[in-house]
């Protein structure tokens, strides 16, 4: 009788039961830092772990279904801009833990950030940490990085002077990005420095989805820019966004040409009379709603001052 269950014993590793749905037929490698080393015969077993995340993207192979198991309170330092590639197709990264045990990559340097360059790749529940004065962007994600999906992401600025200018910057052209249960803490008082967006799309990003996620930020421009160019078929739901930069004070700002839907969006912008959402080709669902007050009633989309 077939199952979704399958026997599995990787090379090096250890015997294991194994769901299908989840880990198809790739191999699967274990990182920590702590306990870790990057060398030959490391990896396959969490009891001898590889050490950092791009050695362990190095072993696998593109497009098998590979997974990647970031072990609880593993740490790393991202201090140049090449410390982490995602340059292998197909590879899934899934951190363990909760709360401070959640892998955490601490980014100390300007240039330093999360690479992603192949496509379909997936990374899920993990803390990237700004550490570093004006860091350019925490993710970065090429043009080829097409199909990528993050879940249960988080990224938070470490003080009033420490954070990323663009927590998540797109090239143009990396189409069906999928960011799921993202949220963004930013320091919202005393801030010296503002960052320039959380989400930032460089061009088209056709079939882009936000959704279950919240930000809370002090950016210059809008939190969410996706109006460089005009994409197809994007997905806005399930948003909760303060923006308390009182100049711009922009929310979600959409090309005009942007086909898509947007529904359950509640913003809130500091500055007066700003929507929450803008791109006049988008779809507007239910309970769409924004307010330029704290503590305050958010009203309808179509309202232009507070309910």
């Amino acid at each position: 009788m077939d199952t979704k269950l399958f026997v599995r014993q990787q090379p090096g590793g250890y015997f294991s039961v194994s769901d299908r749905e989840f880990y198809p037929s790739g191999a699967i490698y274990w990182v920590h830092a702590g306990t870790g080393t990057d060398g030959a015969g490391y990896g396959r077993n969490p009891d001898a772990p590889v050490a950092t995340l791009d050695y362990a993207i190095g072993l696998c192979t593109a497009s098998k279904g590979d997974v990647i198991f970031l072990m609880p309170g593993h740490a790393e330092n991202l201090g140049t801009a090449l410390a982490l590639t995602m340059d292998v197709a197909g590879v899934r990264v899934v951190g363990l833990g909760s709360g401070a045990l959640r892998p955490t990559f601490s980014i100390t340097a300007a240039a330093g950030t999360w690479n992603v360059t192949a496509a379909n790749c997936q990374v899920e529940n993990v803390l990237i940490l700004g550490n570093y004065l004006n860091i350019v962007a925490a993710i970065t994600v090429a043009a080829g990085a097409t199909g990528l999906t993050l879940r249960n992401i988080e990224t938070r600025e470490n003080s009033v002077i420490l954070g990323a200018l663009i927590q998540i910057s797109v090239a143009a052209l990396a189409s069906d990005l999928t960011i799921d249960g993202y949220k963004h803490i930013g320091i919202t008082a005393g801030m010296t420095a503002a960052g320039t967006n959380v989400i930032l799309c460089a061009g088209a990003a056709d079939r882009f989805s936000l959704t279950n996620s919240r930000i809370y930020c002090f950016t210059s421009a809008a939190a969410v820019a996706l109006s460089a160019a005009a994409s197809k078929d994007i997905v806005l739901e399930n948003i909760r966004l303060i923006q308390y930069e009182t100049s711009a004070g922009l929310g979600i700002a959409c090309h005009n040409s942007t086909t898509g839907f947007v529904e359950n969006v509640v913003g809130v912008n500091l500055r007066d009379t700003v929507k929450p959402v803008t791109g006049t080709g988008l779809a507007v669902g239910a309970n769409v709603r924004y307010s330029n007050a704290v503590n305050a009633y958010a009203g309808l989309y179509c309202y232009t001052v507070d309910a």
